[in-house]
């Protein structure tokens, strides 16, 4: 399971997403997002259905940057297969696991 602090990390992140623009190339933001070392129930727990649903009324374009950032990086774990990237694609899949099914709605 993950850290509390990447957890935490994780929900504000998550939070600014539902409450503000996040410009895509605000890629520091991204990276703790991409780099947040959580569990697949930790990821179904910090991300409701409801808050997906919100972030697709109110924020689209943040579910848009989300969705493309998460297909970005598992992109590049498949051209450059490092051991050190395989977390963040777990994390990446994570995501897109919760969200897709909401999207598909």
């Amino acid at each position: 399971m993950g850290g509390a602090s990447s957890k935490s990390r994780f929900a504000d992140g998550f939070a600014d997403l539902l409450v503000k623009d996040i410009d895509p190339s605000e890629h520091e933001f991204w990276d703790d997002l991409w780099k947040a070392t959580l569990a697949i129930d930790e990821v179904f727990e910090l991300i409701s259905m409801a808050d997906t649903r919100k972030l697709i009324a109110e924020r689209p374009g943040n579910l848009r940057t989300l969705f493309t950032q998460a297909v970005v990086q598992l992109y590049q774990v498949v051209e450059t297969p490092f051991p050190q990237y395989f977390e963040q694609a777990l994390s990446c899949i994570r995501i897109l696991s919760r969200i897709i099914p909401v999207m598909r709605e």
